[in-house]
C-alpha cells in the first residue's frame, strides 16, 4: 500500500525485515529485487494477496467460489516464493481448513478473520492471528452483537460496531479463559495491531511527511479525511484499553505476542511499529517482553531461525542505540546505527532522502 518509495523508512526506524501480508506478487516480487540490488531497505518476506471468500472484502480482490479455487491460489502463491499465506475475512471455515491443509507446513498460515472465527481456525491448524480487533471478536462478544457471516469491515460503521462491542465483551468468563488457553495450546502467534483502533489518531508531526496513500487500485485510491470526532476519539481509545487487556491475559498466559502493525495513511511505515511498542508496553509487557515481541518472537512466528536474536551464525541485523530500551521503551526511536545483514545505515539521512520524495 506504501509502495517502494518507504522502504528506507522502515530500515531508518530500526526495522530490518517487514512482513508483508496482502499485495500483488509481482509489486512484493519487484521490490524484493530493488533490495537485493541495493536498494536501502529492510527484508522482506511475502504472503501475496488475501486469499478471501466470495464476494472478496476489497473491490478488484480474487474471490473463491470453490475448493479449486482455493487450492490454485495457495500453489500460486507459494510457486512465486511466498514465505507466508493470508486468509482474510470472508473466507469461511470449510476453505479456511483447506487453505491450511494445501499448505501443509510448507509456511505459516495466519488470518485477518470474520466469516471464520478464529478459534475455528485454530483448530483447523492456523499459525497467526492477526488484528485484536477484528479477529477474535466473535469469539469474546455476546452472541447478539456478533457480525454476521459474510460481513466485511467494508460494511457501514463496521470498525465503530467492533469498538462498542469489545466493551461489551467479559475477558474473565470461562469462555474467554479457554480462547486464551487454545491460542497457547495450539503455539498460535497473535498480532494485535493496537494501532489499529479506527478514531483513535495518535500520529505525531514527525511522522506526517511519511503518510503514503493506497496506490490506486488498492482501497480504490481513495483519500479519505481522516478528522474524526471527540466521540469516535474516545471510543477508539476505550476499546484500544480493553484490547490492551486482552493482550496482557494473553501474555500472562504464556502466549506468543508479536509486534505489528499495518501501513497506509493512518499508519505510516515503521513510526507505527514504534506506536504499537508503547501500547504493548502499556497492556503489561516488560520492557524486555516488549524487545522480544518485535525480535526473537517475530522470527518465531516467520519460522526464520537466521534472525530475532544476536548470536553467532544468525543474520547480523542489530541497533546500536544511545540510551538503554529496558529503561525506557521509547529509546528504541534513539537509534544511531542500523545494521541490516552486516551493512550500516545511518538512520537520518534515509529519512531525510525519503523526505525529499515526493
Amino acid at each position: 500500500m506504501v509502495g517502494e518509495v518507504s522502504l528506507p523508512v522502515f530500515l531508518a526506524l530500526g526495522i530490518t525485515t517487514i512482513r508483508d501480508l496482502g499485495g500483488p506478487i509481482d509489486v512484493a516480487l519487484e521490490a524484493r529485487r530493488a533490495l537485493d540490488n541495493g536498494a536501502a531497505g529492510p527484508r522482506l518476506i511475502f504472503a501475496g494477496p488475501f486469499i478471501d471468500g466470495d464476494p472478496p472484502t476489497l473491490p478488484g480482490g480474487e474471490a473463491m467460489p470453490d475448493g479449486d479455487a482455493v487450492t490454485r491460489a495457495v500453489r500460486e502463491r507459494l510457486d512465486a516464493g511466498a514465505e507466508a499465506i493470508k486468509l482474510y475475512s470472508t473466507l469461511p471455515p470449510e476453505k479456511v481448513r483447506q487453505a491450511i491443509s494445501e499448505v501443509a507446513g510448507q509456511v505459516p498460515v495466519t488470518g485477518h478473520l470474520g466469516t471464520t472465527r478464529a478459534s475455528e481456525a485454530m483448530n483447523a491448524g492456523i499459525n497467526g492471528l492477526e488484528h485484536a480487533l477484528a479477529t477474535p471478536y466473535n469469539d469474546f462478544v455476546p452472541e447478539e452483537l456478533r457480525t454476521p457471516p459474510g460481513q466485511s469491515w467494508m460494511a457501514p460503521n463496521f470498525w465503530q460496531n467492533l469498538q462498542k462491542g469489545w466493551l461489551e465483551a467479559d475477558l474473565t468468563s470461562d469462555a474467554s479463559r479457554s480462547w486464551i488457553e487454545l491460542l497457547v495450546e495450539k503455539d498460535v502467534s497473535f498480532c494485535p495491531t493496537l494501532t489499529l483502533s479506527p478514531g483513535a489518531d495518535d500520529r505525531t508531526e514527525e511522522e506526517r511527511p511519511f503518510v503514503r496513500f493506497p496506490q490506486e487500485g488498492l482501497l480504490g485510491g481513495r483519500r479519505r479525511s481522516y478528522q474524526v470526532s471527540p466521540e469516535a476519539r474516545q471510543l477508539g481509545q476505550d476499546a484500544r484499553r480493553k484490547l490492551q487487556d486482552l493482550v496482557g491475559l494473553v501474555h500472562q498466559a504464556g502466549g506468543r505476542v508479536i509486534a505489528g502493525t499495518d501501513t497506509g495513511p493512518m499508519q505510516p511505515p515503521g513510526f507505527a511499529l514504534h506506536r504499537e511498542l508503547r501500547h504493548l508496553s502499556d497492556a503489561g509487557l516488560s520492557n524486555m517482553d516488549v524487545i522480544r515481541a518485535s525480535t526473537a518472537r517475530a522470527a518465531e512466528a516467520l519460522w526464520r531461525d537466521d534472525l530475532g536474536t544476536i548470536e553467532s551464525g544468525k543474520r547480523a541485523d542489530f541497533l546500536l542505540l544511545r540510551s538503554d530500551p529496558l529503561k525506557d521503551i521509547a529509546s528504541l526511536r534513539d537509534i544511531q546505527h542500523v545494521v541490516r545483514d552486516g551493512k550500516l545505515f545511518d538512520p537520518q539521512d534515509l529519512l531525510d532522502e525519503a523526505r525529499a520524495v515526493k
